[in-house]
C-alpha cells in the first residue's frame, strides 16, 4: 500500500481539469470511479461494530483522515456485531446501504453474488492493480475476502483460533498448566479430571448456538479427520461421513450444554465453569473485561489448536473486511479512508491498544500484541482454513448449529445429525 496523502494527491490535483472530478459514480468500472484529480470529497457512512479498545484507534483516525482530507465529511455508526448482519440486509433491501462497512469476510460471497458490493479500486488502495494490492496482504487472509475471482474486500480483525484454558482450574486438578492439551484425544482425557461430579464445572465447553464458532470448532475436528462440511467445490454438503460422524460424536462428548450463560461458553470461561474453550485472539482482551481477576498468563493461557492424534493440522481462521457498497456514490472515498485505516503504523497501533490484527504483508514481526500468542498464529498461519467460502454461508451454519445443538442437548444421534445436515444442504446448494 502506497499511502495517498494530501500532498501527493495536490500534485495530482494541479494537472486535472475541474470537470473531470468524478467520472461514473456508482460504476461497477474500478477505472471509471476514479476522480481524474485524485482526491477523495464529498460525504460517506460507515458502518462498523466497536469496543472501547478499538474506538480509541479509529476514532482518531477518522478526525485526522478529515481534517487531512478537508473536502471528505464521514458519519460513523456503531452496530453491536451480533445485529450488524440483519441491519445491513435490511438496509440493502430498502435501498439505502453505507458507503462503507465492516463485515464478516464469510458473507461477503453472498452479498457479491446478489450484486451488493463494489469491487477494489486499487488507485484508491494507492497501487496499480488488484495483484499488486494483493501482495501487500497475508494472501489467505484476503483471499477469503474474494468471490468467483473477484477481489470485494481488504482484511481486518483477523484471527486463527487458539485453545484457551484456565490455569488455576488445571492446578485445582492436578494437571501441569504449562502443559496444555495438544491433541483432541487429550483434550478429552483432560475434559474427564477437570469435570466435577455434578457436572456443573467441565473441561472444554463449546460454544454453543453461534453458527460463527459452531463452523470453527467443527471445522477443527471434521477436517481433521480427513472429512468436510461441504465439498471442495462447496456444491454439496459431505458431512454424513464417518468423519463428519465421529466429529460430531466427539462434539456431543464433552462440556455440559446445560450450563447456562448470557455470554454462552464466553462467560462460562470467565466464571470458571469451563475451563477450556476454542476463541480468537480478541478474547485475550475479553476475559479480563468479564473478570479483573483473568490475568493472562497467570489465570489463564492459549495453546494452538489440538489436532487428532496422527491426524492433520486444521487451524480455524476468519477475518473480518472493510467493504463498499455498490450503490455507493462515492467508493472512490470510501476505499481511500479504507487505505488511510490499513496503513503499516496503524495496523501495529490496533495490535497494541486493541488487540485486533490487520493481516498486512508482514503480520508476524508486529510488535504490540503478547509475543506467544503471536508466535502461536504465525505457527498455525500455514494450516489456516476458512471454512467453506459459499454465497448460502448463513443458510449452511445455521444448519450446521442445528445439527451440532441437537447433538450435544442429546436430542439426535450423530448420524442422524450429519444427515439431516446434508439433506438440508440438498435443498439450499
Amino acid at each position: 500500500m502506497t499511502m495517498l496523502t494530501r500532498r501527493n494527491l495536490l500534485r495530482t490535483a494541479a494537472l486535472a481539469t475541474a470537470s473531470g472530478v468524478l467520472a461514473a459514480c456508482g460504476s461497477s468500472d474500478p477505472v471509471a470511479t476514479v476522480p481524474a484529480d485524485g482526491v477523495p470529497r464529498g460525504k460517506i457512512s460507515v458502518w462498523l461494530h466497536q469496543t472501547k479498545s478499538y474506538d480509541a484507534v479509529f476514532t482518531p483516525l477518522l478526525r485526522s483522515y478529515m481534517q487531512e482530507f478537508g473536502g471528505v465529511d464521514i458519519t460513523p455508526l456503531y452496530v453491536p456485531s451480533d445485529k450488524l448482519d440483519a441491519k445491513l440486509l435490511t438496509a440493502f433491501a430498502g435501498d439505502v446501504p453505507p458507503d462503507l462497512v465492516k463485515i464478516g469476510g464469510w458473507t461477503i460471497p453472498g452479498h457479491a453474488r446478489k450484486g451488493r458490493l463494489a469491487p477494489i479500486i486499487p488507485k484508491a488502495m494507492g497501487v496499480a492493480d488488484e495483484k499488486a494490492l494483493i501482495q501487500d496482504y497475508d494472501p489467505a487472509a484476503i483471499g477469503s475476502l474474494s468471490y468467483e475471482g473477484k477481489l470485494y474486500g481488504v482484511p481486518i480483525d483477523y484471527t486463527i483460533c487458539y485453545l484457551y484454558y484456565r490455569r488455576d482450574r488445571f492446578i485445582e486438578a492436578g494437571l501441569d498448566p504449562d502443559k496444555p492439551p495438544t491433541t483432541w484425544e487429550e483434550v478429552a482425557e483432560y475434559s474427564k479430571k477437570l469435570t466435577s461430579a455434578d457436572g456443573k464445572k467441565v473441561g472444554l465447553q463449546w460454544i454453543l448456538g453461534n453458527p460463527q464458532w459452531t463452523l470453527m470448532q467443527l471445522l477443527a475436528l471434521v477436517k481433521g479427520k480427513g472429512g468436510g462440511i461441504l465439498s471442495a467445490d462447496a456444491s454439496k454438503a459431505t458431512l454424513s461421513t464417518d468423519a463428519g460422524v465421529e466429529a460430531l460424536r466427539y462434539y456431543g462428548s464433552l462440556g455440559n450444554a446445560k450450563l447456562s450463560n448470557p455470554l454462552s461458553g464466553f462467560g462460562l470461561f470467565a466464571t470458571g465453569e469451563a475451563a477450556m474453550l476454542v476463541s480468537g485472539l480478541f478474547a485475550m482482551d475479553l476475559f479480563p473485561t468479564l473478570s479483573p481477576k483473568l490475568t493472562f498468563g497467570k489465570v489463564f493461557d492459549i495453546a494452538p489448536m489440538p489436532r487428532w492424534d496422527a491426524g492433520q493440522p486444521v487451524a480455524p481462521a476468519y477475518t473480518w473486511g472493510w467493504a463498499v457498497a455498490k450503490q455507493s456514490k462515492l467508493p472512490y472515498t470510501a476505499w481511500h479512508f479504507v487505505d488511510y485505516l490499513q496503513r503499516q503504523d496503524v495496523a501495529a497501533k490496533q495490535l497494541k491498544d486493541a488487540s485486533l490484527l490487520t493481516p498486512v504483508k508482514g503480520w508476524e514481526k508486529l510488535t504490540g500484541a503478547d509475543q506467544k500468542a503471536l508466535d502461536i498464529m504465525a505457527a498455525a498461519a500455514p494450516h489456516a482454513d476458512f471454512g467453506p467460502q459459499t454465497p448460502v454461508w448463513n443458510e449452511m451454519a445455521k444448519a450446521l448449529t442445528d445439527a451440532a445443538d441437537a447433538v450435544a442437548f442429546g436430542k439426535k444421534t450423530p448420524e442422524q445429525a450429519a444427515a439431516d445436515f446434508d439433506q438440508a444442504m440438498r435443498i439450499t446448494l
